[in-house]
C-alpha cells in the first residue's frame, strides 16, 4: 500500500456510512483512499483541529493532503481521488454546491431512520489489512 493522506473520516455507526465505505473499499483496487471513524482518535483529532462542530456527524469529512472537504463536495472529491470510471459521478459536480450539499443534507438526516444505526463500527468485515486508521 503506497503511503497515502487521502484519508475518509466517516460516522462509524451508521449503516449508510458503513455501506458506503465498503463499497470505497471494494472499489479501491490501488490502495489510494484510508479510512478512519468520526468517532475515533484520528477523527476526533480532525474535528478539533478544523473546529467542526457538529456532534452528529451528517457529513463524510474527506482529508486529502492538507485540504479537508464535507459534504457532497467530499463526495465528489473522494470519486476523483479514486478516478478511473468512477469519475463519471463528477458530472453531478456541475450542479451548484449549493444544491448538491441541499440534496446531501435531506440524505445525511435521514440516513438512521432508513439504514439504521449501529451499535458499533467493526472495520474486520472490510477486509482490507492497514487501510484503517483510528
Amino acid at each position: 500500500m503506497e503511503n497515502n493522506n487521502n484519508i475518509v473520516y466517516f460516522d462509524g455507526i451508521c449503516g449508510l456510512c458503513n455501506s458506503f465505505i465498503g463499497f470505497l473499499v471494494k472499489l479501491d483496487r490501488n490502495y489510494k483512499l484510508r479510512f478512519a471513524t468520526l468517532q475515533g482518535e484520528n477523527g476526533q483529532e480532525l474535528i478539533k483541529k478544523i473546529n467542526f462542530v457538529n456532534s452528529d456527524f451528517e457529513t463524510v469529512i474527506f482529508q486529502k493532503n492538507d485540504q479537508v472537504y464535507t459534504k457532497s463536495t467530499a463526495f465528489f472529491e473522494i470519486f476523483k481521488t479514486l478516478g478511473g470510471f468512477w469519475k463519471i459521478l463528477l458530472i453531478f459536480k456541475l450542479l451548484p454546491t449549493s444544491l448538491s450539499d441541499l440534496i446531501y443534507g435531506y440524505i445525511s438526516k435521514k440516513r438512521y431512520k432508513i439504514f439504521g444505526k449501529l451499535d458499533k463500527c467493526d472495520i474486520s468485515k472490510f477486509n482490507k489489512p492497514g487501510q484503517f486508521i483510528d
